[in-house]
């Protein structure tokens, strides 16, 4: 996709740092938050977990 993490979250709007949580697995997103990062990818929220 070719964009920075801090790109990305302000453009989801949220923080890098709660991007990273969520990416380590330290912060639970709530369900608007996956519709909103999985929007952010243009991909159905199920292709976030598709490798769990």
């Amino acid at each position: 996709m070719g964009l920075s993490q801090t790109t990305f979250a302000l453009m989801v709007g949220i923080s890098r740092q709660y991007l990273i949580d969520i990416e380590k697995g330290e912060a639970n997103p709530t369900v608007d938050m996956l519709e909103r990062i999985a929007g952010g990818f243009d991909v159905p929220v199920g292709e976030l977990f598709c490798d769990l």
